[in-house]
């Protein structure tokens, strides 16, 4: 018997138990809020999970054939929005959990892992008879309670409707995952603000939409907190290639340190030289394997992370080549984005429109006094490596050097050119609480630079 055959035998065993266990997770979610729990039982469910998530890994047409068992379809299809999760996804490199708490009309499940020596990404759902949309409100601690130090994470759950796996994903900067974290979750009512909106007899102008952002109060509907423990199998797991080599990018001195490889990710670490004008801002790259494969620079969340003692992003990520065996691997630069250290702030005449060097192909649009304080609007081209990049980061400043700063950001399609492609867009960001007629902006780059022909790095 082939492997094929092996696997629709299992199958037929398997329809029964899936369905009953089906009708049982409902069931307890359909049990009364107010009583706080983790459902840590399932053991027939959990066992399915690890049996299922060894064999749709084995290969494509695997994970095709498993894909009409809806919880295994639903596995498959949560990772897509990334290569190198679909990649571990397939090479057996899924850790399942199994954990259930209910609060405030609300069900949180988290159902399983992909974790690496550096980074964590935590699938879960959320699911309510009450509220239409829910959306999450993370922070991650150790499992004793504490607060981590050097890690960052997003979530990805814009667009997921009740019921459907989202994504957190914890990037650990300098430190290796450790051997537990404890997850905290606060659940905001989105369906309410939706209907708040659509019930509205007048349309609300952008400007009070931006100046209620900053200074909206959240109320949370439910709280949970779950303690993920990791399998040390994944989380010692990665590859540290060393690279030493300097190039000038634009006149500017860049040493490329180390490769890490890892299962989810891959990163490429840079240290630049003191005398350098410029900083560091985003570097446009690709790697390539010895037989052309190609994995691109990650675009959706966590893409590159800084040093507490630099304005440069010291280290890049990109999709990860861990599954895939080659003989030599090659960093391929095409360009980067830079920001003068003489343009760490830049003037801004907000009543006349009188500016300082702005970045690159970026124009004053307009600035607008409201009682809350200014509404500012800049247009800048729009590019294909970067797409609606940001153009100032989170704080200003006033003549007197005191800090602001600015929490929200709205972003807009600008103009077309005659074959229907987007050439602009258009940034725009309250300066709330602030009346003065002058204010300094932080440029999140000053220009691009881009490679006359690409340069290539060998790694190993």
């Amino acid at each position: 018997m082939n492997r094929q055959d092996e696997l629709q035998e299992l199958l037929k065993e398997l329809d029964a138990p899936v369905e009953a266990l089906e009708g049982t997770l409902q069931r307890a979610k359909r049990r009364r809020a107010g009583r706080q729990r983790v459902m840590a039982g399932f053991a027939g469910l959990a066992a399915v999970f690890v049996l299922f998530v060894g064999l749709v890994n084995f290969s494509a047409p695997v994970a095709y054939a498993c894909s009409k068992i809806p919880i295994i379809k639903e596995l498959a299809e949560a990772v897509t929005f990334s290569r190198s999760l679909s990649d571990a996804v397939e090479n057996e490199y899924v850790q399942p959990m199994n954990l259930q708490k209910e609060d405030g009309g609300v069900t949180a499940t988290v159902e399983y892992l992909i974790v690496d020596q550096k980074q964590v990404n935590v699938f879960f759902r959320l699911d309510s008879d009450y509220y239409e949309s829910l959306a999450t409100d993370p922070e991650v601690r150790t499992a004793d309670g504490k607060r981590p130090q050097s890690c960052a994470y997003s979530i990805s759950e814009f667009g997921v409707e009740n019921g459907e796996l989202r994504c957190l994903t914890i990037d650990f900067v300098e430190d290796d995952v450790p051997e537990a974290l404890r997850i905290v979750m606060d659940i905001r009512d989105t369906g309410d603000l939706y209907r708040q909106e659509s019930e509205s007899a007048a349309p609300q102008k952008v400007s009070d939409s931006l100046f209620d952002a900053q200074e909206e109060v959240v109320e949370y509907v439910a709280y949970f907190e779950f303690v993920l423990e990791f399998d040390p199998t994944f989380t010692a797991t990665g590859k540290v290639f060393d690279i030493n080599q300097t190039l000038e990018l634009d006149g500017q001195q860049i040493t490329f340190t180390k490769m890490e490889v890892y299962p989810t990710h891959l990163r490429v670490n840079i240290a630049e030289s003191q005398e350098n004008t410029a900083w560091l801002k985003s570097l446009f790259f690709y790697i390539e394997t010895d037989w052309g494969m190609q994995f691109d620079t990650i675009s959706n969340g966590i893409s590159a992370t800084g040093a507490e003692d630099s304005k440069s992003m010291v280290s890049f990520r990109a999709d990860s080549s861990y599954f895939y065996e080659a003989k030599d691997l090659r960093i391929v630069v095409t360009g980067a984005e830079f920001l003068n250290k003489d343009m760490e702030k830049v003037y801004v005449n907000l009543k006349t429109g009188e500016t300082g060097t702005l970045p690159e192909n970026v124009r004053f649009v307009s600035a607008t006094k409201e009682s809350e304080g200014w509404i500012v609007s800049f247009e800048a081209d729009y590019r294909k490596e970067n797409h609606r990049h940001q153009l100032f980061l989170g704080d200003f400043y006033d003549e007197s050097g005191e800090r602001y700063e600015i929490n929200c950001w709205s972003t807009i399609f600008g103009e077309e050119n005659e074959n229907g492609e987007i050439t602009t867009f258009v940034e725009e960001f309250p300066l709330n609480g602030y009346s003065g007629d002058e204010v300094w902006l932080s440029p999140n780059y000053s220009h691009v630079w881009t490679a006359q022909e690409p340069i290539e790095i060998v790694v190993k």
